[in-house]
């Protein structure tokens, strides 16, 4: 493993990874929504050892109700996690290159966005994680809110949250 650095507004590359993850490799034909333009939407690129690694995003919930509400929306209320959508963050589109897995990667750009939501005051983190990353993610703190569903793509994704 490298020396991993995650940069804030690397749209281009994130956007590169977005493509090659999600549409080339999963076949998701919806990746790129109206949030990935509103600044409130904090964009992350990861790169090891000077290589384009990863990319993740981060912004409140609320601007998905507002910008994408044909995607799946976050439950409303979870037990134990903060109440409004000023105060919850989603996480999403973490992607990691094929070469570059297994190496912290994702674990990095998952604390890095964690940490964005909690210098905006953001008191809970939320995600819908595709089911074969829920490992990752509980590895991170996050635990499932919700059964499997099948609202992204027909992809099975599950909703989960950590406090901040």
């Amino acid at each position: 493993m490298g020396d991993i650095q995650i940069v804030r507004g690397a749209r281009t590359d994130a956007y590169a990874v977005r493509r090659a993850v999600f549409m080339e490799e999963q076949g998701y034909e919806r990746e790129f929504d109206a949030l990935d333009d509103d600044p409130r939407c904090v964009h992350l690129a990861a790169y090891e050892d000077g290589a384009l690694a990863g990319c993740a995003r981060a912004y409140p919930a609320a601007a998905a109700r507002e910008l994408a509400p044909e995607s799946p929306l976050p439950p409303a209320s979870v037990p134990g996690v903060a109440a409004s959508g000023d105060t919850v963050y989603l996480l999403g589109r973490v992607a990691v290159l094929p070469a570059f897995r297994g190496r912290g990667v994702a674990r990095s750009l998952v604390d890095a966005c964690d940490g964005i939501a909690r210098a905006a005051g953001a008191r809970a983190m939320m995600l819908h994680a595709q089911e074969r990353a829920c490992g990752l993610y509980a590895a991170c703190g996050y635990a499932a809110v919700t059964p499997l569903d099948y609202e992204d793509e027909g992809q099975p994704h599950r909703w989960m949250a950590k406090r901040l």
